[in-house]
């Protein structure tokens, strides 16, 4: 331990008001007032006004033009995102999945978790005709995603049931936990998932997880499917290909 971490005299009163709204802030399912976010700090508005408006301009919060509601940006995971142990995943994976776009002529999409929610690392196409992509940070609920379902299948205990404290935050109620385990058992034992979109007709997920030493799940990739109706598409091919890619991913990461 160093002397800073182990010294309790150092304070810094307006680095931790600021982080105290960015973790707040990190809390929230959805925008909020200032004066409710200075209650829930116990401060008043004028204590964090100012603080509010440094990080306004710096991008870390953003204010709803018409509501005046705060709400946190992606600036924070775009942070985390350049780390050195994510610029090599990511370094790693973005080389295969372009080998496995192309061969398949489909999108594939990296994705993680983060505070109960995916979140689109990056993506690679080569289809020049039609294309299937999500944006760079998009995301929806973990527990209904089939790239969250893969990544919180291969989990730790401890770290699945904090995934799953989160997914309840982000959806406002308890997820029904029954179902779920069941779903993840099954994509355990196959070692992915393969199924028909549950957001968009004539798509079909096939995913799998890249795991690290200990079988955990880093990341998910997905080849999000477009079923073409005078050209069906062979779905095992398409996922023999894709668990080589991560197989490939794996191998590179943990070279010894």
């Amino acid at each position: 331990m160093t002397d800073i971490e182990s010294d309790k005299t150092y304070s810094a009163p307006a680095l931790e008001k600021g982080l105290d709204i960015l973790e707040d802030l990190a809390e929230m399912s959805g925008p909020i007032s200032l004066r409710d976010l200075a209650d829930r700090l116990g401060r008043s508005k004028n204590e964090i006004f100012r603080m509010i408006h440094v990080l306004i301009s710096r991008g870390y919060i953003e204010r709803d033009g018409d509501t005046d509601e705060l709400a946190l940006t992606n600036k924070l995971f775009g942070l985390g995102l350049r780390t050195p142990q994510s610029r090599s995943l990511m370094a790693v994976a973005m080389p295969e999945m372009e080998k496995l776009a192309a061969e398949v002529r489909q999108t594939a999409h990296i994705v993680t978790i983060y505070k109960g929610r995916t979140v689109t690392l990056g993506h690679s196409s080569s289809n020049p005709e039609i294309t299937f992509n999500l944006n760079t940070g998009y995301g929806r609920l973990a527990s209904d995603a089939t790239t969250g379902r893969v990544i919180m299948a291969f989990q730790p205990e401890r770290r699945l049931r904090q995934i799953l404290v989160d997914c309840d935050k982000e959806r406002g109620q308890l997820i029904e936990r029954e179902h779920l385990e069941r779903a993840l058992d099954a994509i355990r034992t196959d070692g992915h998932l393969l199924r028909k979109s549950t957001d968009w007709i004539g798509i079909t997920d096939v995913c799998c997880p890249i795991l690290d030493q200990n079988g955990n799940a880093l990341a998910s990739i997905i080849v999000t499917v477009i079923d073409h109706v005078t050209e069906p598409q062979d779905h095992s091919a398409i996922l023999a290909l894709m668990k080589h890619t991560c197989r490939q991913i794996h191998k590179t990461l943990f070279r010894s």
